[in-house]
């Protein structure tokens, strides 16, 4: 029966249009918030309201997944990417039109757009990997896929320092939003056209035996409901889940506050902001595919994720404490940081999909985003309580903790990997 089971070469195009989709629209997250002090002069808006402009993303995650899972699971992968690039696009050429100093409501309502069709950002890694590919690459398929995520971050921390002066002329700042936003609305509308062209569900026959088992399941709202429901009441997948909580929550709270964390030791902090920003994130890129490959070759999962835990806890309490002893200090513990903190995500992913198979890769991916987004605006409006009540210190200490608690939480996950003992047997 072996011979039934084959991969494509077209697969790799398909992970490609797919992380191509992430990457344009995670690119627009935190444009605004990365030149915070920019934004505010220019549209004569509160500090408040900028931030906003990062959190609404996960708001409009929050609102979107649990619909948007199911329609996944009933409409498949292409309708599914198809109508999130669409959106993307459409809220990306309605911020084009937003450059003027009385029309923050214009940007805000572009940026609630392209938030709104980020909902496949997260949940379509590991369902598309899958789908797509053989066991012995399906982790490395979900690293490469989450890699599309970061690197939009990744631009989306660069671009505006790169492209938006911080001087107060506001013709030049307007140049170099027009600028920016007419990148995300081409470049967009480039990729879009693409996958139409050439965006497939599934392959002409599954990968393995897992895959060919879970495409034999029906989709209906009441058993995509059902599946919900032995999610949340699986205890061993609700640890993983608070776990992860965590982890994106600090994730979300560092990336939407670090622009004026560093302006609050170096002068002009905000150009480096977007550098460090960029390196913060690009070092997560690198470890990401790295954890895959090892995920792959060792299924060892809950040991991967103890290991980065502990260490993160370690980093982030180095980065806090190195902030005011130069800015080489920020860059190279920001990189580190990033390389331990952003690596998590694929590990965390696919033992979600082990430890609950049978149930549908998309559902199982999709509550954890979701979760993952609860936690992240909850987080990231606490830190910034913090650090305007104290300093931060004190904000920072407090993710610090946050950590310490996913750390113990490993401890409690059963490394049952379901979906192995299935291809072996």
């Amino acid at each position: 029966m072996e011979e039934e089971y084959k991969v494509y070469k077209s697969r790799w195009l398909i992970l490609g249009l797919y992380s191509f989709y992430c990457a344009v629209n995670a690119m627009q997250w935190l444009q605004y918030s990365i030149i915070a002090e920019v934004i505010e002069q220019y549209y004569h808006v509160s500090i408040t309201a900028v931030n906003w402009t990062s959190i609404i993303y996960m708001v409009a995650y929050v609102v979107t997944i649990l619909p948007a899972t199911w329609f996944f699971n009933k409409m498949g992968i292409r309708v599914s990417i198809l109508l999130a690039m669409g959106g993307t696009c459409l809220g990306s050429w309605v911020k084009v039109l937003s450059v003027a100093p009385d029309r923050f409501w214009v940007t805000f309502l572009g940026q609630t757009i392209v938030a709104l069709s980020q909902m496949y950002v997260f949940s379509i890694a590991t369902p598309l990997a899958a789908t797509w590919f053989g066991p012995s690459q399906v982790s490395t398929a979900c690293s490469i896929g989450v890699t599309g995520l970061m690197l939009g971050n990744a631009l989306g921390m660069w671009m505006p320092t790169a492209l938006v002066p911080t001087e107060a002329d506001e013709q030049k700042v307007a140049v170099g939003l027009s600028t920016m936003f007419y990148i995300n609305a081409v470049s967009s509308s480039v990729i879009f056209i693409l996958q139409l062209i050439f965006l497939k569900s599934r392959p002409p026959s599954p990968p393995s035996s897992a895959e060919a088992v879970r495409e034999a399941s029906p989709a209906s709202v009441r058993i995509f409901l059902k599946s919900l429901w032995r999610l949340l009441k699986d205890r061993n997948y609700f640890i993983l889940f608070t776990n992860f909580s965590l982890n994106a929550g600090v994730f979300s709270a560092i990336s939407t506050y670090l622009g004026q964390i560093i302006s609050i030791y170096y002068q002009n902090g905000q150009d480096d902001a977007g550098y460090i920003g960029f390196i913060f994130i690009v070092a997560g890129m690198v470890s990401m595919p790295l954890v895959g490959i090892i995920l792959d070759r060792t299924k060892l999962y809950k040991e991967t994720l103890g290991v980065i835990y502990l260490t993160t806890i370690f980093l982030m309490i180095a980065f806090t404490f190195v902030m005011p002893v130069s800015i080489l200090s920020v860059y190279i513990s920001s990189a580190v940081l990033g390389f331990f903190l952003i690596g998590y995500l694929p590990a965390a992913f696919e033992l979600a999909v082990e430890i609950t198979y049978p149930e549908s890769e998309a559902s199982s991916s999709g509550c954890m985003a979701l979760g993952g987004q609860i936690s992240s605006v909850i987080i990231s409006l606490a830190y910034g309580a913090i650090l305007e009540a104290s300093n931060d210190v004190a904000s920072n200490c407090f993710l610090a903790a946050l950590l310490a608690v996913g750390m113990i939480l490993v401890f409690f996950i059963k490394s049952d990997l379901k979906r192995q003992k299935s291809i072996k047997g």
